[in-house]
């Protein structure tokens, strides 16, 4: 009884292995949730039912007049944010903004005028000169034909504009008067000067002024002097009169140039003698204290 019954339990435990993995292969392959997990038996799920436009089960082919469908748009994309860091929040932005931009003033235009008529330095507005000159009197043959003065001297000038110029000068001459006596001056005049063309190298200019002479005389009959009266005379005389003129100043550079004027002057006595003691008498016994002449000057100027 005891064999009989092992036996039997034998063969069930043989013939219940198979159909436990039958039932897990099922299981597995079955598809999506037709038996539920640790089932033993399952059920296979159910055939696709065919559609009405295709009994045989298959997928229509597209239709190619159709238009495509349009795909829907992409979601759109969502930036990433990173995260914040920790602590306190970071100062706001500053802007900077660039400093106003500063006014240079503009140079002054180039004098193009002035390249065309040789210049090749600046012409300032206004302008300081030292003037150096030599100088002659022309005052006449003299009674002896003998007559005649010449000297140096120097003058300062000054320009206030191109156009017109202001010039002091003191000037010493010696040599022999009209009347044939030894005679030495000095000088001091005032003269304005007026340039005509003052943009060009050589400048016409004209000047007029007044000045001042003192003169030591000595007049000797024994040499054939005309001395007033036929007497020897040692004597002093002062003079006040007028010039006026005309020259050519030519500009060698911005600080160096040459002059060449040509003046004529007329003066006359002011000393305490010129009523009692006349300067000139002639043969008819006509006397006069005045006198005149020309001056010839040449020099050069520096300008500063």
């Amino acid at each position: 009884m005891t064999k009989l019954l092992l036996s039997s339990s034998a063969l069930a435990l043989v013939l219940a292995v198979p159909a436990v993995a039958a039932a897990q292969t099922g299981s597995g392959s079955g598809g999506s949730g037709a038996c539920a997990p640790g089932s033993w038996f399952c059920q296979p799920p159910p055939a696709p039912a065919p559609s009405a436009s295709s009994p045989s089960g298959l997928q229509p082919l597209p239709d190619p007049d159709a238009e495509p469908e349009t795909p829907p748009p992409p979601p759109p994309r969502r930036r990433a944010v990173p995260p914040r860091p920790y602590g306190p929040p970071p100062p706001p932005p500053v802007a900077y903004e660039p400093p106003p931009p500063v006014a240079v003033a503009a140079p002054p235009p180039y004098d193009y005028s002035a390249a065309r008529r040789g210049l090749t330095y600046p012409e300032p507005p206004h302008e300081w000169g030292l003037n150096l000159h030599l100088q002659g009197a022309m005052i006449g043959h003299g009674s002896n034909g003998n007559a005649g003065l010449g000297g140096a001297g120097l003058g300062l000038r000054f320009k206030p504009s191109r156009y017109f110029g202001l010039e002091s000068d003191l000037d010493f001459m010696g040599g022999t008067g009209y009347a044939g006596d030894d005679r030495h001056e000095q000088a001091l005049s005032f003269n304005g000067i007026l340039f005509l063309n003052p943009r060009s190298r050589a400048q016409l200019y004209l000047l007029a002024g007044f000045g001042w002479t003192w003169a030591h005389s000595v007049c000797d009959p024994n040499t054939g002097a005309a001395c007033p009266n036929n007497t020897a005379i040692d004597a002093n005389y002062t003079y006040f009169g007028g010039q006026a003129g005309a020259g050519l100043e030519i500009r060698l550079s911005r600080t160096v140039a040459f002059n060449l004027d040509v003046r004529g002057f007329v003066r006359s006595r002011t000393d305490q003698l010129a009523q009692s003691q006349p300067e000139f008498t002639n043969s008819q016994g006509q006397s006069t204290n005045s006198s005149g002449g020309g001056l010839v000057t040449g020099g050069m100027t520096i300008y500063f």
